[in-house]
C-alpha cells in the first residue's frame, strides 16, 4: 500500500521521511528495524520535522493498520525521549493531543496500540506533565467511564515524574474518586486500583524528601481525605470481587494507601481490614502482594500506634505461621519474595509485641509435627538475627522453649535447629542455663551414622543424614573457633562426650574442639585448665579417658579421619590424665602425628604397623606408671562390659583393637582372677559374625597366653565344650538354641584363637602341646567345611602353627611336624574348591598358598608328587585370574579395589611358595619341575599372565643364581636352550616390565650355565646395559637390543644346545606380540649368519620352517627379516617371476609385494626391471572405450595398471634412490601421462580392486619420495595436490602444481622432462595432450631470462596447439602464453606482438562455453602489460578498455575478477600520451569498482582493491590515493560503510563537478542483478548526498535520485530495503 501526504511545497527529505514511514511496517523484522533506526537517525537531526510528519501521517491516514500505527507511535516515543527538553510547547501539545486520540480512539482495549500511545504520553510527561494531565483530565467527563489506558497512563505519569505530578494529584483524585463507584467492569476496577497504588507510591516517594515536601508545603495530612475515600471503595467493594487479578491489585493499593490514612481512621478500620486481607490467602495461589500488603498494614499500625492491632495479633500470627509453613520454591522469585515478606511481618510484629510473638512461636514448637516445627524455627532464627534488642529479655525463655526439640527425630527439624543454635551462640544464648543442652544436641547430631540400617531406608536418606552430620560438625567447629565467649561454655563440658561409646562417630570433631581449647589453655597455663574430676562427677575419670583415646586412636582413618584430632587431644589432655605419662606422650605424640602426615601425603596406609605403634605406646605407658592398681583400673575401664565393651556393637574395628589393648594389659597383669574375669568378658562380648572382632579377640588371647597359657587353653576348651553345640545348656533349657551358622562362627573364633595362642606361647612349651592339645582340638573341624569364614580362619590357624614350629621360632632344628602332609592336603582341597575364570572374591587362595609356603619351609623337603600337586594347584588357580573391572551384583561381594588387592596378595604368595620349594633343593631337575608349570603362562597372549609368570621365573632364577655362586652345581644346565628360546621373544615384548625381566632372566641363565663362579664375564655383564636400554620402547632401540643380545648368545651357547635354541626361536616368529616375534627374528637371523656352520644337517628343515612360518607372520618387521633369510634361496627365480607377477590381479597381497621388493637387492637387476616397466607403459593400450547409452566410457586395462603399481612398489625401497634419480625425467613424464589418462578412466566394478587413478597417484608419491624430491613432496602435500589429481576436471590443476614443484625442487630435470613430454603433444589421446599443455603452461612461470631458449621452445609448442579441437587444450595454451610475462626482462617485449595477438584472439574465441578462455586471456594480458612498454599498448589501449568493460558485470566471479585486474594493470599506461583518454575511462568505471568492492565473492573484492590501489595515483587526488593505499589491503578486511562514507567526503571535496555524474551512474546500479551491489549503490548515493554541502546541492538531480531511492525501498530484497533506509537517513538536509 502507498501512502502520500501530497507533493505541493515539499522538500525531498519530507518525501523520504514519508516513504520511510510508509515502509516502516516491513514484513521482515531486520528490515523493519533498519527503517525504524533510519527514521530515528533523521530524528536526531530534524526531530521537529520527523515528529510533525509522523503526526501528520497518522492524522491523514485514519485507516492505517494498527501494527503500522503502533510502530509510528513507538518511533515518536523514541525520538521524543532523546529530545524531550527540546520539544516546543506547541509541538508537545499537538503530540499530546495525538497520543490522547490514539489512546482513546478505540473504546475496546487494544493493548499493543494503546500501550504505544500511553508510552508516548508518559515520555512527554517527563517535561510536560501538566499538559499531559490537562489533556488526560479532559477524558474524565462526569457520568462517563474514562478509558482504561487513560487511567493507566495517569498512574505511569505519577511514578515517572512524581515531583511535578504529586502537587496536582488532589485535582486528579478529585476527578477520579467520583468515578470509582461507577466502575463496574473488572478491568476498569483493576486499572483504577493500580493508578491509586501508583499515586500513593508517588506521594510517599515525594514525602520521603522532607526538604522538597516542605518547599512544596505538602504534608501527609493533605491526602488523608482522598486516600481514605479511595480506601473505602477499594476495601468495601472491590476487594470482594471474584476476579483474582483485581483482588491482588486492590491489596497492593491498600498496602500503599493505609500509610497515608489518618491514625484514628486506620485504627478504626483494623478490625475489618486485617481479617479482610487475611481472607485473600484462601482465594489466591500467589501470595506475594497479599503478604506485602499485610506487612505494610502492620508497619503503618505500629508507626501510628494503633491499639486495635493488639486484639488481632493472635489470629494474625496463626495465619502468618501457616504461610511461613508453605515450602519455598527456589526457582520462583515470587515464592522467595513472599517468604521474605512473611518473615518481615514477624519482625515488624516483634518490634511492637515481642513477648506475644515469642510466646506464640514457643507454643507452636510444642506441636510434634515436622511441618509446624520447621517453619517455626525458621521464623525464630530470623528474629534472633534481626531483633536482638527486642529479644534481650526473652533469651532465657527462648532457650527453655527449645529444650523440647532436643530429642526430635525429624531430619529437617534437626537441621534447622542446628542453624538456630549457631545463631543463638552468636547472640549469647548458650551461656544461659540450658545452653549446654544445645551443645549436647549438636554433638549428638555429629554422631549420626548415615549408613545405619535402622535410620535409612534408601540412598537419599543416607545423603540427607550425612548432610545433617556435616553441617553440625561445622556448627561445633565454628562455635569453638570463631565465638570467643563460647570457650567458657565448652570447657571442660565437651570432655564428657569423649568417653561414651554412643558418641564414637562424633569423636573426631569433639576431640578436635577439645584439643583446640585444651592446647590453648595448656600453653597459656590457664587457671581453669586443671580439672578436679572428683568435683565434676559427670566427667569421665582419667583411666576411662586414656582407654577411650587409645581405642579411638587405634583406627585413625575411621570417623572421617579422626586420628590426627584424637592424638592431638591426647597431647592436650595428658597433664590432667596422669603426671607420669607427660614426658612419654609429649615425646611420642609428635612422632605419631608425623607418621600420620607422611602416610597421608604418600597416599598409603599400614594399619597393622599403626596398631603395633599404639600397642607399644600402651605397653610403655604401663611400664612408666608401673602400678598394678592403676593397671587394673585401666583394664576395668576398657573391659567394662555394660558401659564400654558391650556398647561397641556397631564399631567392630574399635572393639577389635580394644581386645588387643586388653590383651596387652592382661599380659602385664599378675592377678589370676583379674585375668580370668576379663578373658570371660572378651568371649562373652565378642560378636562372632565379625572377622575384625574375631581377630582382635584372638590376638588379645594370644597376648594373654604369653604369660597365662594354661588359663587361656582352659578357657578355649571350655568355650569349645559349652558354646560350640547347638543345644543350649542354660537353666532348665530355657535359653535359645543356636543355629548351625552360629556354631560355625564360634568355631571360626576358637580356631583362630588356637592359632594365635600357639604363635605367642613360649616356644619351650608349645612343642609338647601342639599335637597333643592344639591339633587334637582343631583336627575334627577340617573336613566338610561349608562356611567360608571358618575355612579362612582354619587356614590362618595352620599358618600360625607353621610359623610357630619353624626352627627359627623354636630355636631348634630337630623338631619334625608329623601332621604336615594332612594339613597340606586340606589346603589344596580348599584352593581347588575356589571358582576359576572369575575375579577373586575371597582371601581363601592367598591365605591357603601362604600357609602352604609356611609348611613347605619345615623339614624335611616335600616329596616330588606332593610338590607337583602344590605347584600345579597354586599356579593354575592364581595366574589366569582376571582383574575385576566392574563390581559384582551379588550380595556381600567385594569392591573392585578389594578384589584386586586380594589378587595381588595371591600372586605374591605364589611367588613366595615357589621360591620356598626351590630353596629346598637348588638343582636343574627341581628348577625344570617348576619351570614346566610356568612355561605355558610365559607364552600366553594375555599380557597380564605373561607378566605374572615371568616375574615369578625371574625371582626363581635369582634365587638359583645366589645359591649356585656358593656351591658347585653342574655347569651345563640342560634347560638353558629352552629357557633362552622362551625368553628371547620376551626381550622385545610391548611391556617394559616383561622386557627388562626377560633380559635379566637371560643374563642369569648365562651366568649359571656358562660362567665360572667368582670369574667376571664381560659379555654376560654387558647385558646390564641391554636391560637399561629396554626402557626405551622405540623399534630401533629394541632392534639394537636384540641384535646385541644375539651376538652374546652366539658366543656363549654351546653347539649341543644350539638346535633347541633355534627351534624355540622359530616358534617365536609367530608370537602373539609383533615386537616379540620381530625380536626372535633378529636373533634367528644372526644365529643363522654367525653359527650356520653348526647347523649343516638341519638347513633343509630350517628353510622349510621359515617358509611355513612366512604365511602366518603378521608383524611386518618380522616378515622382512624372514624374507631376508629366504632371499638367497629365491635369487634364481627372479627373472622368470617378472612377467608372472604383472599378471597378478590387484590388490597384491603382502607376500607378492615382498617378492617384488626383494628384487631391489641388486642395482643392475632393478635397472632392468624399470626399463621393462616403462616400455610396457609406453606400448600398451592405456584404456578401452565402450559406448553405453550414448555415453563413451573409458575402461581400465590390466597390464599398464599393474606396471604402474610395480613402479610404486619398487619405489618403496629406500635403497633405490640413486637408480630412480638416473631415470627421473623418463619415469616422471611417463607417470604424468598415466595420471592424465587414469583420471578419465571409470573405477573398477569390484570394490576390492584399486582404481587406476589411485594407483597412479600413489605411485607418483612413492616415486618422488624415493628420488629424494622432498621439496616437491612437501609442496604438493601443502597444496593437497593428490586430491586434485584424482578427478578428471581437477587433474590439470594438479599438473600445474607438479610443474611448479618440479622447477623448485629439481630445476636440473626441467629441460629433460620437457623433452620427454614433447612427443606426446601430438598424442591421439586427449588426456595426454591436456596433461602436457597444462604442465607446460605452469612451467613457463618458473623460467628465468637465462632460460629463454627453453621458454621459446615451450611457446612454440603452445602456439602449435592453439588450434586444437579440445577447448581445454586451447585454454591452457592461452594461460601458458600469458605466463610468458613471468620471464621478465626484454625478452617479453621480443615476443609481445605474437603473444598479444594470441591473447586478443583468445578473447574472441566463440567456442568458450564458460568464458574460461576469455578469463585466461584477460589474466594473461594483465601480466603481459606489467612487462611491456607503452608503445606496444597505446594503439590498442582504449580498444582493450572498451572490450573488458562488459566483463565487469559478467555472472562468473572469476571473469569479473580478471576484468578488474586487467583494468588495474592498464594503469601503467595512464600517464604520458594516453593520460587523458585513460582518465576518462577511470571516471567511467570508477563507480563500478567501488560497488563491487563489497560483493559476495572475495576474489572479486580482492581484484577491486588491487585495481583501485593502482588507479589511485591517476585520480588527481592525493587524499583519495592515500586512502586507497591505506585501507584497500587485499589481505585485510574492510569496514565498507565507514570506508565509503569517508571516500564520499573526499570525492565531494576534490571532484565536486563529478558528483552528479557519479551519483547518476550509481543510480543505474539500482537495477543490478546482485542485491549486494544494489545495497552498495544505495549507500553510495546516500553518503554522497549526505556529505554534499548545502550550497552545492543544486548540482544534483535531487528529484530523480530521491524518487529512485523511494522506488528502491520497495525492492524484493530485505537487505536492499534496509540499506536504502540507511541511505535515506543521511538525506536530512534535502
Amino acid at each position: 500500500m502507498s501512502y502520500s501526504l501530497g507533493q505541493v511545497g515539499r522538500s525531498q527529505i519530507e518525501g523520504i521521511i514519508e516513504s520511510l514511514l510508509g515502509a516502516s511496517c516491513d514484513r521482515v523484522e531486520e528490515t523493519r528495524d533498519a527503517i525504524f533506526q533510519s527514521v530515528v537517525d533523521i530524528g536526531r537531526k530534524r526531530h521537529t520535522m520527523v515528529l510533525k510528519i509522523c503526526h501528520t501521517f497518522l492524522t491523514k491516514h485514519n485507516k492505517l493498520p494498527k501494527p503500522h500505527r503502533i510502530i509510528l507511535l513507538k518511533l515518536m516515543e523514541a525520538i521524543a525521549k532523546e529530545h524531550i527538553h527540546d520539544i516546543s510547547g506547541d509541538l508537545a501539545s499537538e503530540l499530546i493531543i495525538l497520543g490522547s486520540s490514539e489512546l482513546t480512539n478505540s473504546k475496546e482495549v487494544v493493548p499493543d496500540w494503546q500501550l504505544a500511545a500511553s508510552g508516548l504520553l508518559s515520555t512527554l510527561g517527563i517535561q510536560h506533565a501538566r499538559m499531559v494531565l490537562q489533556e488526560l483530565l479532559t477524558k474524565f467527563k462526569p457520568g462517563v467511564q474514562p478509558h482504561y489506558f487513560v487511567v493507566q497512563t495517569l498512574g505511569q505519569l505519577a511514578t515517572s515524574n512524581a515531583a511535578e505530578v504529586v502537587p496536582l494529584l488532589k485535582t486528579v483524585m478529585a476527578r477520579m474518586l467520583p468515578m470509582l463507584g461507577a466502575a463496574k467492569q473488572e478491568n476498569m476496577q483493576w486499572v483504577f486500583s493500580n493508578a491509586i497504588a501508583r499515586f500513593c507510591e508517588a506521594i510517599l516517594d515525594f514525602l520521603a524528601d522532607e526538604q522538597r515536601a516542605a518547599n512544596a508545603r505538602i504534608r501527609p495530612e493533605d491526602f488523608e481525605g482522598e486516600v481514605y475515600s479511595a480506601y473505602e471503595q477499594l476495601f468495601s467493594v472491590w476487594l470482594l470481587s471474584r476476579e483474582s487479578r483485581l483482588r491482588l491489585a486492590v491489596a497492593e493499593a491498600i498496602g500503599f494507601a493505609v500509610q497515608l490514612c489518618a491514625p484514628s481512621a486506620l485504627n478504626d478500620q483494623l478490625p475489618k481490614l486485617i481479617p479482610g486481607i487475611v481472607q485473600l490467602y484462601k482465594k489466591h495461589q500467589e501470595h506475594y502482594f497479599i503478604s506485602q500488603c499485610l506487612c505494610m498494614v502492620l508497619d503503618a499500625s505500629r508507626k501510628k500506634n494503633c491499639a486495635n492491632v493488639s486484639a488481632l495479633l493472635d489470629n494474625l500470627l496463626v495465619v502468618l505461621h501457616q504461610h511461613a509453613s508453605i515450602p519455598v520454591d527456589g526457582s520462583s522469585a515470587t515464592s522467595v519474595k513472599n517468604h521474605n515478606e512473611i518473615l518481615r511481618c514477624f519482625a515488624v510484629a516483634t518490634k511492637g509485641y515481642s513477648d506475644r510473638v515469642v510466646s506464640f512461636l514457643l507454643s507452636r514448637l510444642e506441636v510434634t509435627q515436622e511441618k509446624i516445627r520447621v517453619p517455626t524455627l525458621e521464623v525464630l532464627k530470623h528474629l534472633i538475627n534481626s531483633c536482638d534488642d527486642e529479644l534481650e529479655d526473652k533469651k532465657p525463655l527462648v532457650v527453655s522453649g527449645l529444650k523440647i526439640l532436643l530429642s526430635e527425630q525429624s531430619v529437617k527439624v534437626r537441621r534447622i535447629l542446628g542453624q538456630v543454635i549457631i545463631a543463638m551462640a552468636h547472640h549469647h544464648y548458650l551461656s544461659l542455663e540450658g545452653g549446654d543442652l544445645m551443645v549436647e544436641f549438636v554433638v549428638r547430631q555429629c554422631a549420626i551414622d548415615p549408613n545405619a540400617k535402622a535410620v535409612t531406608k534408601q540412598a537419599s536418606d543416607a545423603a540427607t543424614l550425612k548432610t545433617l552430620r556435616d553441617m553440625n560438625d561445622s556448627v561445633l567447629l565454628l562455635i569453638t573457633t570463631t565465638i570467643t565467649h563460647m570457650e567458657s561454655v565448652l570447657w571442660p563440658y565437651l570432655i564428657e562426650f569423649i568417653a561414651p561409646v554412643d558418641y564414637t562417630l562424633a569423636a573426631g570433631i569433639v576431640c578436635r574442639c577439645v584439643a583446640t581449647i585444651g592446647a590453648k589453655k595448656r600453653e597459656e597455663e590457664a587457671e581453669d585448665y586443671d580439672i578436679n574430676f572428683d568435683e565434676l562427677v559427670n566427667l569421665p575419670k582419667p583411666p576411662e579417658l586414656i582407654g577411650r583415646l587409645l581405642v579411638l586412636a587405634g583406627n585413625p582413618r575411621n570417623g572421617q579421619g579422626r586420628g590426627e584430632h584424637v592424638v592431638n587431644c591426647m597431647k592436650a589432655l595428658v597433664p590432667i590424665l596422669h603426671e607420669r605419662l607427660v614426658d612419654l606422650w609429649d615425646a611420642i605424640v609428635p612422632k605419631l602425628l608425623s607418621y600420620l602426615s607422611e602416610q597421608s601425603e604418600k597416599g598409603t596406609w599400614d594399619q597393622k604397623h599403626w596398631e603395633d605403634l599404639m600397642l607399644k605406646l600402651l605397653s610403655r605407658s604401663l611400664d612408666y606408671v608401673d602400678n598394678e592398681e592403676w593397671l587394673m583400673e585401666l583394664g576395668a575401664a576398657l573391659g567394662d562390659k555394660e558401659k564400654v565393651v558391650g556398647r561397641y556393637s556397631n564399631f567392630p574395628e574399635e572393639k577389635g583393637f580394644l581386645f588387643k589393648c586388653l590383651g596387652v594389659i592382661l599380659r602385664k597383669a599378675t592377678h589370676k582372677q583379674f585375668v580370668q574375669k576379663y578373658l570371660d568378658i572378651m568371649f562373652s562380648t565378642i560378636r562372632h559374625t565379625s572377622q575384625v572382632e574375631r581377630e582382635g579377640c584372638a590376638i588379645g588371647t594370644g597376648f594373654c597366653a604369653a604369660s597365662h597359657l594354661d588359663l587361656v587353653v582352659h578357657k578355649l576348651e571350655q568355650v569349645t565344650k559349652e558354646e560350640m553345640v547347638r543345644k543350649s545348656k542354660g537353666f532348665f533349657g530355657f535359653s535359645k538354641d543356636k543355629s548351625e551358622a552360629d556354631v560355625e562362627r564360634i568355631k571360626a573364633t576358637v580356631m583362630l584363637c588356637y592359632g594365635y595362642v600357639t604363635f605367642h606361647s613360649p616356644p619351650d612349651l608349645i612343642t609338647s602341646r601342639v599335637e597333643v592339645n592344639i591339633l587334637r582340638s582343631i583336627n575334627p573341624h577340617f573336613a566338610k567345611i561349608k562356611d567360608t569364614v571358618v575355612k579362612q580362619n582354619l587356614i590362618r590357624t595352620i599358618d600360625l602353627i607353621g610359623r610357630a614350629l619353624h626352627p627359627d621360632h623354636l630355636k631348634r632344628g630337630d623338631f619334625v611336624f608329623r601332621k604336615r602332609e594332612d594339613l597340606i592336603n586340606h589346603l589344596l582341597g580348599y584352593i581347588k574348591a575356589e571358582p576359576m575364570n572369575a575375579p577373586i572374591v575371597t582371601e581363601t587362595r592367598a591365605l591357603a598358598i601362604s600357609a602352604l609356603a609356611t609348611l613347605a619351609k619345615l623339614e624335611p623337603k616335600l616329596p616330588p608328587a606332593d610338590q607337583f600337586d602344590v605347584i600345579k594347584v597354586s599356579t593354575d588357580s592364581v595366574l589366569p585370574l582376571p582383574v575385576m573391572t566392574t563390581p559384582s551384583k551379588k550380595k556381600d561381594s567385594p569392591s573392585v579395589a578389594e578384589s584386586n588387592a586380594m589378587l595381588s596378595q595371591a600372586l605374591s604368595e605364589v611367588d613366595v611358595l615357589l621360591n620356598v620349594l626351590l630353596s629346598k633343593e637348588f638343582s636343574d631337575d627341581n628348577l625344570e619341575s617348576i619351570f614346566k608349570h610356568l612355561e605355558p603362562w610365559i607364552q600366553s597372549s594375555d599380557e597380564m599372565e605373561r607378566t605374572r609368570s615371568i616375574s615369578i621365573l625371574l625371582s626363581l632364577l635369582k634365587a638359583y643364581l645366589v645359591h649356585s655362586a656358593g656351591s658347585e652345581p653342574s655347569r651345563h644346565l640342560p634347560l638353558q636352550g629352552q629357557l633362552l628360546g622362551r625368553m628371547v621373544p620376551r626381550c622385545s615384548d610391548p611391556s617394559l616390565v616383561i622386557r627388562q625381566s626377560a633380559v635379566e632372566c637371560i643374563q642369569i641363565v648365562l651366568r649359571i650355565a656358562t660362567c665360572t663362579p667368582g670369574v667376571t664375564d664381560q659379555l654376560v655383564d654387558a647385558l646390564n646395559l641391554l636391560r637399561e636400554r629396554a626402557e626405551n620402547d622405540e623399534p630401533n632401540t629394541l632392534f639394537s637390543l636384540v641384535n646385541d643380545l644375539s651376538k652374546v648368545l652366539c658366543k656363549k651357547v654351546a653347539s649341543d644346545y644350539l638346535w633347541p635354541l633355534v627351534l624355540h626361536l622359530m616358534e617365536g616368529l609367530v608370537d602373539f606380540q609383533g615386537h616379540s616375534s620381530s625380536g626372535a627374528c633378529v636373533v634367528l637371523n644372526n644365529v643363522i649368519k654367525l653359527r650356520g656352520s653348526a647347523l649343516n644337517e638341519q638347513i633343509p628343515d630350517l628353510i622349510d620352517g621359515l617358509h611355513d612360518k612366512l604365511q602366518h607372520i603378521s608383524n611386518q618387521q618380522t616378515r622382512t627379516g624372514t624374507l631376508r633369510c629366504m632371499r638367497t634361496i629365491c635369487h634364481q627365480y627372479l627373472h622368470q617371476t617378472l612377467t608372472h607377477l604383472l599378471k597378478k590381479p590387484l590388490p597384491w597381497d603382502e607376500n607378492l609385494v615382498a617378492m617384488w621388493q626383494v628384487l631391489s637387492g641388486e642395482v643392475q637387476l632393478v635397472q632392468q626391471v624399470f626399463a621393462h616397466l616403462l616400455e610396457v607403459l609406453s606400448l600398451s593400450l592405456p584404456y578401452q572405450e565402450k559406448t553405453k547409452a550414448n555415453r563413451v566410457k573409458r575402461l581400465e586395462t590390466d597390464i599398464p595398471k599393474a606396471a604402474t603399481n610395480a613402479i610404486g612398489v619398487l619405489c618403496e625401497v629406500e635403497e633405490l634412490q640413486e637408480v630412480v634419480k638416473q631415470l627421473f625425467p623418463r619415469v616422471l613424464a611417463t607417470l604424468l601421462l598415466r595420471l592424465g589418462v587414469s583420471s578419465t578412466i571409470e573405477p573398477p566394478e569390484s570394490k576390492k580392486a584399486p582404481s587406476c587413478i589411485s594407483v597412479a597417484v600413489d605411485t607418483l608419491k612413492k616415486f618422488l619420495v624415493c628420488s629424494g624430491s622432498e621439496v616437491m613432496v612437501d609442496r604438493l602435500e601443502q597444496q593437497s595436490v593428490w586430491n586434485l589429481l584424482e578427478k578428471e576436471d581437477t587433474c590439470p590443476h594438479g599438473m600445474l602444481s607438479i610443474a611448479r614443484a618440479l622447477a623448485e625442487g629439481n630445476p636440473d630435470e626441467v629441460s629433460k622432462t620437457v623433452d620427454a613430454l614433447s612427443s606426446s603433444l601430438t598424442s591421439i589421446y586427449d588426456p595426454h595432450r591436456i596433461a602436457v599443455v597444462a604442465f607446460y603452461s605452469e612451467l613457463v612461470c618458473t623460467l628465468a631470462e637465462k632460460d629463454i631458449s627453453l621458454a621459446e621452445q615451450i611457446m612454440n609448442n603452445l602456439l602449435g596447439r592453439q588450434v586444437d579441437n579440445n577447448y581445454v587444450v586451447r585454454m591452457y595454451c592461452i594461460r601458458g602464453l600469458g605466463n610468458m610475462a613471468d620471464i621478465g626482462g626484454s625478452q617479453v617485449s621480443k615476443f609481445s606482438t605474437t603473444i598479444l595477438s594470441a591473447m586478443l584472439a583468445g578473447m574472441d574465441d566463440r567456442e568458450d562455453p564458460e568464458d574460461l578462455i576469455t578469463m585466461e586471456a584477460m589474466s594473461g594480458l594483465s601480466r603481459i602489460f606489467e612487462q611491456i612498454d607503452e608503445g606496444h599498448v597505446r594503439p590498442i589501449l582504449i580498444n582493450i578498455t572498451l572490450r573488458i568493460r562488459p566483463c565487469f558485470e559478467k555472472p562468473t566471479p572469476v571473469v569479473r575478477a580478471a576484468a578488474f585486474t586487467l583494468f588495474g594493470t592498464l594503469s601503467r599506461f595512464g600517464s604520458g600520451p594516453s593520460e587523458g583518454p585513460f582518465l576518462e575511462q577511470i571516471q567511467t568505471n570508477f563507480v563500478s569498482l567501488l560497488l563491487h568492492l563489497n560483493e559476495a565473492d572475495p576474489v572479486v573484492v580482492a581484484a577491486c582493491k588491487v585495481a583501485l590501489q593502482k588507479l589511485g595515483p591517476l585520480m588527481k587526488s592525493e587524499k583519495i590515493n592515500e586512502m586507497f593505499q591505506k585501507h584497500l589491503n587485499p589481505a585485510e578486511s574492510l569496514l565498507y560503510g565507514d570506508f565509503l562514507n569517508d571516500l564520499c567526503k573526499l570525492i565531494v571535496q576534490d571532484f565536486t563537478d563529478k558528483v552528479n555524474f557519479y551519483v547518476m551512474n550509481a543510480v543505474t546500479f539500482f537495477k543490478s542483478m546482485w542485491p549486494e551491489v544494489k545495497s552498495n549503490a544505495a549507500l553510495f548515493v546516500g553518503y554522497m548526498l549526505g556529505n554534499l554541502p548545502n550550497e552545492k546541492s543544486g548540482i544534483i538531480s535531487k528529484e530523480h535520485v530521491c524518487e529512485a531511492l523511494i522506488l528502491l525501498l520497495k525492492d524484493p530484497s530485505p537487505h536492499v530495503r534496509a540499506s536504502t533506509a540507511e541511505a535515506m537517513s543521511l538525506l536530512y538536509e534535502y
